[in-house]
């Protein structure tokens, strides 16, 4: 099925229980993937496996990743028209840009789409985000009172500590560069810089990404866990802040299990933390 955001085409896959009854409206749970992931072992590893636990799951790809469209970008400048007009052009079709504010808006349309399915409780929703998706989760959980259970598994929520190597001054260069055409508007292979992840990171955006700014507003009772031996960022900085930050304000849980971030997808860890994350939808949504 179609998603669409910001003009663009997303691809998403819907889960329910085999045995569902139509007419009969369960709770939602959108699946948010992470730094390059995409919604095929979201859905074979998690979306799956909450359906058949009693949940309608959302899993879809980020625009530019996956079966998704991405943004076009004009190879010349377009002829002003009055009016929206259809016009043949050649255009750069943009792939795996890694940029937080614009997944956070796929992220926005993605659980207006799973409110509106038939047999959806809209007003009873839970949103799973794992690694950079945990962070954009804590976005959509601090800004719908339709959540009411989040659960973040290695996200990143602390931007501004993750990136504090980054001068302000030098990002600021290479948005006054990309605003004068200096350097390409959308980043490609020159912006990578660690092999474990995929992608063409906006360096600038995602240091301008602060999703604890609006941590005062999250109400949805939130379960965190984090890989031990946590290599790509510093998981007391970042799960363990979340928790510190909320525990005592609001039903929470902070979990961890051995290994590194990859390991989380695999063997026992991979059990046992979706089956924490599935005994947590089940309290707070059933």
């Amino acid at each position: 099925m179609i998603i669409w955001s910001q003009g663009v085409r997303l691809a998403g896959d819907v889960y329910r229980p085999h045995d569902s009854i139509d007419g009969h409206k369960l709770p939602g749970i959108l699946m948010v993937p992470g730094w390059g992931g995409n919604k095929e072992n979201v859905g074979k590893n998690y979306a799956s496996y909450f359906a058949e636990a009693g949940f309608v799951v959302l899993a879809f790809d980020f625009k530019g990743w996956g079966k998704s469209d991405g943004p076009l970008l004009a190879a010349t400048k377009l002829e002003p028209t009055e009016e929206s007009a259809e016009v043949t052009l050649k255009a750069t079709h943009v792939r795996k840009v890694v940029s937080p504010f614009s997944m956070a808006a796929d992220v926005r349309a993605a659980l207006h789409y799973l409110g509106g399915e038939p047999g959806v409780m809209s007003n009873k929703l839970g949103i799973w985000g794992t690694s950079m998706g945990g962070a954009l989760a804590l976005v959509s959980a601090t800004g719908d009172d339709r959540i009411k259970a989040y659960v973040t598994q290695m996200g990143p929520v602390n931007y501004s500590y993750n990136l504090k190597q980054l001068p302000a001054e030098m990002m600021r260069q290479a948005e006054a560069e990309a605003a004068r055409g200096e350097i390409p508007p959308y980043p490609g292979p020159e912006s990578e810089s660690d092999p474990r992840l995929r992608g063409y990171p906006d360096w600038v955006a995602l240091k301008q990404f602060e999703p604890l700014a609006t941590l005062n507003r999250l109400d949805a009772p939130t379960l965190i866990i984090d890989a031990e031996d946590e290599t790509l960022f510093d998981p007391s900085k970042n799960g363990g802040l979340l928790y510190e930050s909320i525990k005592g304000r609001l039903p929470s849980r902070y979990v961890t299990y051995p290994g590194g971030h990859y390991e989380m997808y695999q063997g026992e860890n991979l059990s046992a933390s979706r089956g924490e994350a599935l005994a947590w939808f089940v309290k707070y949504l059933n």
